[in-house]
């Protein structure tokens, strides 16, 4: 015993102090990330011939890279990064178009969970389903203007 204490437990302290420090350690040290290279990649995104406004648009790249977007009122788009640039999104990526509505076919609310206001999903799984979707869109490294023209069926 050391000071009234058992010995197993001045380990497990020293052992949880370690972790601590070790951790803090890994954070500082982590690499910075490299500069992201912007390319344009915009389009138009219809629903059985009339532009769809308001849908999230979401590039998934062969890195598993994720770029969004979400549609203005003449369906149009440009994908950015999180640092509001524009994406980097290259190669074969998977595509998903998702537009939530309320019940009563209005618009969720901003700033709020659309799912916490009853929202559900206007859009044929075969677009919005990241695990199924159709869609899919082979940026050149120059970026490039993909529209897409979906059914509601």
């Amino acid at each position: 015993m050391l000071h009234g204490r058992p010995s197993g437990l001045c380990s497990v302290g020293a052992l949880a102090w370690a972790g601590v420090v070790l951790f803090a350690g890994c954070e500082r040290a982590a690499l910075p990330r490299a500069p992201v290279t912007e390319i344009p990649v915009t389009g138009k995104v219809t629903l059985d011939g009339q532009p769809l406004a308001g849908a999230a648009v979401v590039f998934t790249s062969p890195s598993l890279d994720a770029f969004t977007a979400t549609t203005k009122e003449d369906g149009s788009y440009q994908l950015s990064t999180s640092y509001g640039g524009e994406s980097p999104c290259t190669g074969l990526c998977r595509v998903t178009i998702s537009k939530i509505l309320l019940p009563a076919g209005v618009q969720p609310l901003p700033d709020t969970s659309p799912w916490s206001q009853g929202g559900k999903e206007s859009l044929p799984a075969k677009y919005s389903n990241s695990g199924s979707t159709e869609l899919t869109a082979d940026v050149p490294q120059q970026g490039g203007v993909f529209d897409f023209e979906l059914t509601g069926r």
